[in-house]
């Protein structure tokens, strides 16, 4: 998966419907608008939105991915569509998400900051060392 800036951006204005409408959804925590390419499917990038939800809203997820969608829907034109992604699903995902760009929106900064410092706590585990095997002498 190659996940880079959206290439071509909609028009100002219907970005900034799009901040707004999410701006709404009480769940989010901070989203990012970028494409995506997954090379085994396809050639073309699709622009997609990476949603992070507050530790309520993962609770509840299917309802927060509903008023994500609805926001989505409310914003975009007819001619325009974005895939949702949720990051809670996938954090090994967020730190390649986040060398995209800045995000779209951040509601919630503090939520931001822990998942940025889990995905670095979670880079820097190591593996412990193996030990090594004993030699066997043969007679």
């Amino acid at each position: 998966m190659i996940v880079q800036p959206l290439a071509k951006r909609p028009p100002e204005s219907v970005l900034e419907a799009l901040r707004s409408s999410l701006a709404s959804c009480r769940d989010l925590a901070f989203a990012h608008l970028v494409e995506v390419v997954v090379p085994e499917h396809s050639r073309h990038p699709d622009p997609t939105l990476f949603v992070w939800l507050l530790p309520g809203g993962v609770r509840s997820m299917r309802s927060s991915l509903n008023l994500v969608s609805e926001a989505v829907a409310r914003s975009l034109p007819d001619d325009l569509y974005l895939d949702v992604l949720i990051l809670n699903s996938a954090p090994e995902l967020l730190a390649i998400v986040e060398s995209a760009g800045e995000p779209f929106l951040v509601r919630d900064a503090g939520e931001r900051e822990g998942a940025l410092a889990a995905m670095d706590a979670a880079e820097e585990v190591v593996e412990p060392e193996q030990p090594r095997p004993r030699r066997r002498w043969w007679f």
